[in-house]
């Protein structure tokens, strides 16, 4: 599922105290909270750091959990190669099922990334192809969402809707049973197709001077297809809320 972190970047593309997106963003550091619950059966809700560090030179980026090049970067357009951490885990002694707890860790990984970004009249539309290239869950996962900016003085509000399409092997690693952990966990034996993700995001961000800015939001994923048919899943919408404080230098 795509990463909160994606919302923030839309707002950083928004110097603090205008309303001109840049073409190279100033650098900006920021530190927040955030919350979500899980999908998977009597799996705990969580809080986590949101670290946020944005550098833009025109050709290299960072973007809090993605870093990469540009092939393309004009005043409307841009196309990069790079790499984003993928945070999907799952952690069987974070479960509450006695029968999840029996199943096998889900690590985390690193995807190579394409994405190409166009700011229009009518919002800002984004894609992006990622692959597995840790070997952990060989998943491929395909993007694309839309967001119509609202810029009010100093209050920036971003709604994005989007869905993610991803490949039968990260379904399978992620929400699959097999065989042996069937037959330790008694789950049912589980293997699942390519699905989409639709999802809703809604982000904000405040200035407080000239290079303090405050920012927040909410995302809502909706899992569909037969991967909600997984006995480890319980819960086919999930919810993310984060806020945190920024500094542009």
């Amino acid at each position: 599922m795509k990463n909160l972190s994606c919302i923030i970047s839309i707002l950083s593309m928004f110097p603090l105290g205008y309303t001109q997106i840049a073409s190279a963003d100033p650098t900006s550091l920021g530190i927040g909270l955030g919350w979500s619950n899980s999908p998977y059966k009597s799996y705990r809700s969580s809080f986590y750091p949101i670290p946020h560090i944005d550098y833009d030179n025109g050709s290299f980026f960072i973007d809090d959990l993605s870093t990469g090049i540009y092939a393309l970067n004009d005043d409307n357009q841009s196309l990069s190669f790079g790499a984003r951490y993928l945070a999907n885990e799952f952690k069987p002694h974070d479960a509450n099922n006695h029968m999840l707890k029996k199943l096998n860790s889900r690590h985390s990984t690193l995807l190579a990334e394409v994405n190409y970004d166009i700011i229009t009249d009518w919002g800002i539309f984004s894609s992006s192809i990622g692959a597995d290239v840790l070997g952990k869950s060989h998943s491929i996962l395909v993007n694309t969402d839309y967001t119509v900016p609202y810029i009010q003085g100093n209050l920036i509000v971003a709604p994005t809707i989007g869905i993610n399409w991803a490949n039968s092997k990260h379904n399978a690693y992620y929400y699959g049973v097999s065989h042996k952990e069937s037959s330790r966990s008694g789950l049912s034996y589980f293997n699942s197709n390519s699905s989409v993700t639709p999802y809703f995001e809604i982000g904000a961000q405040y200035s407080l001077t000239d290079n303090i800015a405050t920012f927040g939001g909410i995302h809502i994923d909706e899992l569909t297809g037969d991967v909600t048919n997984s006995p480890m899943i319980d819960n086919n919408v999930t919810a993310s809320i984060y806020a945190g404080v920024s500094y542009n230098f």
